[in-house]
């Protein structure tokens, strides 16, 4: 019996009633249905939130350059790719999610080219969603439709990014449910992380890593002119094991990760400048990953990781990979450090 059906059995409705001594996370799945929650990389994925692509990914030839784009994916070959990719999630026990935004969506400078990438526009805390504040012009306004979404699945809103505050889910990776690494770069600014910190101490975070990305230059192409999120050069894949493309973070990082006691697969350039690093987890030491980055995949299968690799090469032309793709609504809360 949990503490809500021990209270409701205390209840003598011959008297007022009082109020009931209980904590919102004590009553979280009778009130809002689940518990929600998704403080781990590595814990079993259960419920996701996806955004089939449509004509919106392949912006106009004239505007590659400011959508950051060197090609333009091939639509209906994205959405092929990304129905495959939901049905592997699926044959794997995860309940997938659609965000439902109509591929006509625009946000208030520009059709939202980004909508696939629902990482980036919130994430699921314990006990609920933090909504974000996007950084470039081409994706403010996707987080309307996140936040919607996510009420309708029944997920309360515990904390939306405002004021001067930018923060994209991409820029975070979770240790455990006590401990994340925050990207701070083009597309997250300090208020930003300071705004989601107070929102992440209250539910049991104990140490933030922020970690500087570097770049991204006008003249220059990536990986030389930098990268946008943390989750294009670091990705967690086990307890103790993680996925690291140097150039894309400072030294101290690679420091902290190794007092931290976690074995880093160093990707090399040709395969890390395309996000071999931007890999999703299914459960401790089961990843899926972009299919032909053999160096990392060979890497990941000698240190005992099932991987499944996965065609998503029109998404990375759009600048990401699985674990852009997917928002965790619930996942178990893993392993510790």
């Amino acid at each position: 019996m949990d503490k809500v059906s021990r209270a409701l059995k205390g209840i003598d409705k011959k008297k007022p009633a009082l109020p009931i001594p209980l904590s919102y996370d004590d009553e979280l799945r009778h009130i809002w249905g689940k518990r929600w929650g998704a403080q781990s990389e590595i814990g079993r994925l259960r419920e996701v939130l996806v955004q089939r692509p449509g004509p919106e990914i392949a912006p106009p030839k004239q505007d590659w350059r400011w959508f950051g784009m060197k090609s333009a994916p091939d639509p209906d070959k994205a959405a092929r790719q990304h129905d495959k990719f939901v049905e592997l999630m699926k044959g794997e026990g995860v309940k997938v999610h659609d965000m439902k935004a109509p591929p006509t969506a625009r946000g208030p400078y520009a059709v939202l080219q980004g909508l696939w990438g629902t990482r980036d526009f919130g994430f699921v805390v314990n006990g609920g969603a933090i909504v974000h504040r996007m950084s470039l012009p081409w994706d403010r306004g996707g987080e309307v439709w996140w936040a919607k979404r996510v009420m309708e699945l029944g997920c309360p809103i515990l904390y939306t990014v405002r004021g001067s505050g930018t923060f994209e889910g991409g820029n975070v990776v979770w240790l455990d449910p006590a401990h994340v690494c925050i990207g701070k770069s083009i597309r997250t600014n300090q208020e930003g992380i300071d705004q989601v910190a107070r929102v992440l101490e209250s539910v049991g975070v104990e140490e933030i890593k922020v970690v500087p990305i570097p770049g991204w230059l006008e003249n220059t192409d990536w990986p030389a002119g930098g990268f946008a999120h943390l989750d294009c050069v670091f990705g967690y894949v086990d307890s103790g094991l993680a996925l690291i493309y140097p150039p894309g973070v400072p030294f101290d990082f690679l420091e902290y990760l190794r007092e931290k006691e976690i074995n880093l697969i160093e990707v090399p350039p040709e395969e890390g400048k395309d996000y071999a690093c931007n890999t999703l987890a299914l459960a401790p030491g089961k990843v899926m990953m972009l299919a032909g980055f053999e160096f990392t995949r060979r890497r990941l299968e000698k240190e005992g990781v099932d991987v499944i690799a996965v065609d998503m090469s029109e998404f990375i032309k759009a600048g990401g990979g699985p674990h852009c793709a997917t928002a965790p609504l619930i996942r178990d809360p893993g392993p510790r450090l």
